[in-house]
């Protein structure tokens, strides 16, 4: 039984562009709206360009209202009771979309706080809370007993609740696999990448001279752009450097650019809404998140539009990154590696053209539009069938 024309329920915490959930919700909502299905829209607080993201919504309503819906996906959700109660309400018609990794890590990036090492083990109450609770108690909301709950019990709670979930969403194979070693049964967790917008064509790309390497992200330590700075010093080749993206460790890394001489190849462009634009006018994308990304968004959305990238293999990465088709991948954290991989593309513009054809060719086959619709239809499908 098809569900187009259905009511469909979006749930979450932020109401604007606040990160790569809500570009993702905003993304599909868009879509979803467009084959058909009438779309609510649930969050707590508002963010950046609040009227443009809620514009795909034929509606909005309050986190205290339980509004008719006949499907309803969750895609970021704090507080564990309030998913109880959403249990309660939907039962079998609620499903929930994971994004990163708070579900099963209460520190939320799945890399220790001493050395950044990523971290590979499923979750345990003890040793998980007692990571997470190794940060500066500035970060602590609520005071230390608040704290204690949230990274112990609160996550544990969470974790718990997602199990019995009926129908779980993730973007990529190695979130699948994530949340299999975290006790959710494999048979109720679907794969469904996100949709790219893939421009019909491509207008001439010019001519840079030096070639302009492109970062697109938060300036968040996962992000690893310090990596990408202490790389640069070791690239041999002219170049020019655009960090697109805001976050709190931003003047951390305009100082390390000034220590380390590369601030005059460094432009930090903040936050852009259009960042389209820029994939057309760089020659390079280049991802050096170190944290395992469950999925790197950004990474196909350059490939679209004809950039190579270079990234760290981990995580999410793999499942986009095709070295030697899409990019260039290099070991996680190999900063002289990374190093080399920007070298040989910044050199060699016959092959920035030819991998960047492979990346767009990659992006149309497999992230289109279309296909996650097709996806998204099947997945809700089945659900109808079971509900």
């Amino acid at each position: 039984m098809s569900i187009a024309g259905k009511k469909l329920l979006f749930i979450s915490e932020r109401a604007g562009f606040a990160g790569g959930i809500e570009r993702f919700i905003f993304h599909t909502a868009r879509l979803l709206r467009e084959a058909g299905f009438d779309l609510t829209g649930q969050f707590r607080q508002p963010d950046r360009d609040r009227e443009k993201f809620l514009a795909p919504f034929h509606r909005v309503v309050s986190p205290e209202e339980t509004p008719e819906a006949d499907f309803a996906v969750i895609h970021k959700i704090q507080d564990p009771s309030r998913l109880e109660k959403l249990l309660e309400v939907y039962g079998e018609r609620l499903a929930v979309c994971v994004h990163d990794h708070a579900w099963y890590c209460p520190r939320s990036y799945r890399y220790t706080p001493f050395g950044r090492r990523n971290c590979t083990r499923p979750y345990s109450m003890i040793r998980c809370g007692l990571c997470a609770m190794a940060t500066s108690p500035r970060r602590w909301q609520g005071g230390f007993r608040a704290e204690i709950s949230q990274r112990f019990s609160g996550c544990k709670k969470q974790l718990e609740l997602l199990r019995k979930v009926p129908h779980v969403a993730v973007l990529s194979g190695f979130m699948r696999q994530n949340l299999a070693d975290n006790g959710i049964d494999p048979a109720r967790i679907t794969v469904i990448p996100p949709p790219v917008s893939i421009p019909e064509t491509l207008c001439r790309r010019p001519e840079n001279d030096p070639p302009r390497l492109l970062f697109t992200g938060q300036l968040i330590r996962g992000k690893g752009v310090d990596l990408l700075l202490r790389a640069l010093p070791m690239v041999r080749r002219p170049f020019r450097l655009i960090i697109a993206g805001e976050g709190n460790q931003r003047t951390e890394l305009e100082e390390l650019a000034c220590r380390l001489a590369v601030k005059d190849r460094v432009t930090f462009a903040g936050w852009v809404a259009e960042p389209e634009k820029l994939y057309a006018e760089c020659d390079i994308s280049v991802l050096p998140f170190f944290w395992q990304e469950p999925f790197g968004l950004v990474g196909p959305e350059g490939m679209a539009r004809g950039l190579p990238a270079v990234a760290f293999r981990m995580g999410g990465v793999e499942e986009w990154l095709r070295d030697g088709e899409t990019g260039l991948s290099v070991p996680p954290r190999d900063t002289a590696g990374l190093a080399a991989a920007i070298d040989k593309l910044l050199e060699d513009r016959v092959l920035r053209e030819k991998l960047g054809a492979g990346a767009r060719k990659f992006v149309c086959e497999h992230f289109s539009e279309g296909e996650f619709v097709r996806r998204f239809r099947s997945w809700m499908d089945a659900k109808g069938e079971k509900a």
